[in-house]
Formats: C-alpha cells, sequence, structure tokens
C-alpha cells in the first residue's frame, strides 16, 4: 500500500487555550472529537499518518517520505475559510492530492447561502481537480455548491467516517426500549423548542466550546468563557441549558473516551453529526436533529432518521423520537454508499483497507438520488424568487417615500433630507 499522508484537521483535542490564537488559525486544530473522528477514520482506512501543520516547511523530506496526500477537511466549503496555508502546501508538495471528506459549512440554510468558494479553497480544489480525477463530497448539496464554482468533476460519497468498519455489512437493530440513552449537545438545542428534551439525560459535550461550558478545564481563558457564556445570556433559555449541563452534562477531554462513552449508550439523539455518526458506526441507533444543511445532507444522503429543528416542539419525550426510528431504509442505503465509496477510490487509483469482495462494478443510484439535484434546484430557485420579491417590495416603498415627497414643499424636503 502506498505511503499516504493526511493533512487538515488534527487527530487529537488540541485546543491551544487561547481564543484569539485559535481564531486566527481555526483550521490548524481539531478543537472537536468529531473532527478527529474524520481524521482518524482515514488514517484507518489508508494506512495513513498526520501531519502537523508545524512540519509544513519540511516540504522536500515531506516528499521523499510519502507517496499521496489526503487533505481531511470539514465544513470548509464557504466562502470565508481560508485555507491558503494548506493550498500554498500542496501546490510545493507536488504529490497526487485527494479531498474527500468535505461538506457545506456550518449554519447554511440553503445552497443558496454559500454563492462562491474562498479563493484560497477554490485554488486548493483546482490543484486536487489536476491531481486526481474526482473530488469527492458529503452530498448533493456540497456538490451543487461545487458545480456553481466551476467543478465538474465532484462526486457525492458521503463523510469517510460513516465507513469506518471497513465492511459493506453495517446495520442498525433497534431494540424494544431503551434504559440509556444520552444527547450530543450542540447549543443551539437551548435556542429551539426542544429544551424539554434535554431534562433527566446525559448531555455530552464535544468541542472545545462544550468544553468552556460543561467543565472548568480553561477557566483562565477569560476571553473564551466571556464570549461563549455571552451566547447563553442572550438566549431565554440560557439560564435552564446551563443548569441542565451543570447537572447532566460530560466531557471527554480524549477522543477515545467520548467515542467508547457514546458505544456504551443505547440511544443518541442530537445535533452533533459526528456524534450520532459515531454511534451509528458502533451499532448504536441514532437520530439527527437538523440544525442546518449540513446535517440534513448527511441525514439524507445515508438516509439516517432526523428530526428537524422546527417540529421539535412536537416531540413530546426522546423515547418518543426513539421509536419513531425506522433504520430500514438506512441499513439498505449503507451497502450502495459504500459501494460507490469504493467505486470513488478506485477512479481515483486510492488503495485502501476497505473490504472489496461484494463490490459491484458500476456506481450505484436510486430514485432519490436522480431527483435530488433537482430538489436542490428549485430549492435555490424559490430562494432566488423571494429575494427577487422582497427587493420590489423595497423598491415600491421607496418608490411611495419619493412621491410623497414631491408633493411637499421645498423647506420640508431640505428637512427631511438633512435628518437623513
Amino acid at each position: 500500500m502506498k505511503k499516504t499522508m493526511i493533512i487538515g484537521l488534527g487527530p487529537e483535542y488540541n485546543y491551544p487555550k487561547k481564543i484569539s490564537k485559535w481564531f486566527e488559525a481555526d483550521t490548524k486544530y481539531a478543537s472537536n472529537h468529531g473532527a478527529s473522528l474524520i481524521s482518524r477514520a482515514i488514517a484507518k482506512q489508508f494506512n495513513g499518518e498526520h501531519v502537523e501543520i508545524d512540519e509544513f516547511n519540511k516540504v522536500n523530506e515531506l516528499r521523499e517520505k510519502y507517496d499521496q496526500c489526503i487533505i481531511a477537511f470539514a465544513t470548509h466549503v464557504t466562502n470565508w475559510r481560508d485555507v491558503s496555508i494548506y493550498t500554498n502546501f500542496i501546490e510545493k508538495l507536488n504529490l497526487p492530492t485527494f479531498a474527500f471528506s468535505l461538506g457545506v459549512q456550518d449554519y447554511a440554510g440553503a445552497t443558496s447561502s454559500v454563492l462562491k468558494l474562498h479563493p484560497s479553497m477554490k485554488r486548493l480544489l483546482e490543484i486536487v481537480s489536476d491531481r486526481s480525477k474526482y473530488i469527492g463530497v458529503r452530498g448533493n448539496y456540497t456538490a451543487s455548491i461545487l458545480y456553481k464554482n466551476g467543478f465538474k468533476n465532484v462526486m457525492p460519497v458521503g463523510c469517510p467516517t460513516v465507513y469506518w468498519n471497513l465492511h459493506p455489512n453495517l446495520e442498525i437493530h433497534k431494540p424494544e426500549t431503551i434504559n440509556n440513552p444520552a444527547i450530543v449537545y450542540h447549543r443551539t438545542l437551548s435556542q429551539k423548542e426542544g429544551i424539554h428534551l434535554l431534562k433527566d439525560i446525559p448531555l455530552i459535550g464535544q468541542d472545545f466550546l462544550d468544553e468552556v461550558v460543561f467543565t472548568k478545564n480553561l477557566e483562565d481563558d477569560v476571553e473564551l468563557k466571556k464570549s461563549e457564556l455571552a451566547k447563553y445570556t442572550k438566549d431565554p433559555n440560557g439560564s435552564v441549558a446551563i443548569g441542565l449541563i451543570d447537572k447532566n452534562g460530560i466531557f471527554h477531554y480524549s477522543f477515545q473516551e467520548w467515542f467508547d462513552y457514546v458505544k456504551s449508550k443505547d440511544f443518541i439523539l442530537g445535533a452533533r453529526l459526528h456524534g450520532c455518526i459515531g454511534a451509528l458506526i458502533q451499532g448504536v441507533p441514532a437520530v439527527l436533529l437538523a440544525r442546518d444543511l449540513r446535517v440534513k445532507e448527511i441525514a439524507e444522503f445515508f438516509n439516517i432518521p432526523v428530526v428537524n429543528y422546527e417540529d421539535l416542539n412536537k416531540k413530546i419525550s426522546v423515547k418518543q423520537i426513539f421509536q419513531e426510528a425506522d433504520y430500514s431504509a438506512f441499513n439498505r442505503t449503507y451497502k450502495l454508499r459504500y459501494n460507490n465509496y469504493i467505486k470513488f477510490l478506485n477512479e481515483n487509483k486510492l488503495e485502501s483497507k476497505l473490504d472489496i469482495s461484494s463490490l459491484k462494478e458500476d456506481f450505484l443510484f436510486n430514485h432519490q438520488d436522480l431527483r435530488a439535484n433537482l430538489s436542490i434546484l428549485n430549492t435555490d430557485i424559490q430562494g432566488i424568487k423571494e429575494e427577487l420579491d422582497s427587493f420590489k417590495e423595497a423598491l415600491k416603498t421607496a418608490d411611495a417615500m419619493h412621491k410623497l415627497l414631491d408633493k411637499l414643499p421645498l423647506a420640508d424636503k431640505i428637512a427631511k433630507g438633512l435628518r437623513k
């Protein structure tokens, strides 16, 4: 197997203890156990080694040591996230380079909200396009954004973390009842109609923003603590959420402790994408709470049971959500997605440790795949229509104001102009 270097998200939980430092270089650190799962999954599948950003000055040594480079990115498909340090590095590295964990940025509500890519990301993807056959993305929403930015060699393959077990036989078998559930917590849950779901259940923290609220580990980082707690202060349910976290919150500093704890539960619910994936790949039933397009994309692509945030007030309990969850579609879809992931790797001439014994010769698609792009296009058109309607209303208001001003005496017009 070729010698593979992995760059991007660090394999360990590695918050550098200064919020200003983290914001200056937020792509340097895996400050989230979910991000750590991505880089670990890729390392496992390709027997790869993670190269820290501090080693990027050793370009010649790295080129001699490795045969290929895989970029382990996550929510980097956006117009603001600067990845220049990676782009400059892979340009100098001049090795076969691959990217297939890309997803749309957090909090995006529609693909129309991400019209352009950051110039550094676009240049990085151009290099990847030159050095590999296909760019892999998490789903059809991310693919549509790349299409609009001129990339035609894009293949939705899901997130590599879902193929953690290296074989096509992952199935979720739901028990009759649950006795030991948990929620993979995200702050937005306290802002929505789902605050009632957080009571009397373990709440699992996942990233450094949770760490400052769940623990006293970062008490000395005054700036971070102030900025994060301020979000709860502005939230009408913030004090209730803080109380529930103090009572039931659990935060693991190491990835393995977090991963093992998720496995120990009989049901996982939450808005943390990789918290839920971490459960599914270990055979634990999970339901995603779709807080944004990023979560919705993976839920749709793999047919993972999902509840939209706007429907949380209709769900009376965690047990009700569990009882309504159906994994039959996920169990069928996983085999199809696994086959296509292997085909994607083969097309890119990427050797892996994944089981290929049941590989089909062609890419496999279903009806959902065929109508996905049309659905996204219709949503974009609707979004553009709404923006045009809003613009027309604004023009009507401005026109009415001008007509009113035309009827006023000159002195009144001058006074109104000065007040503006």
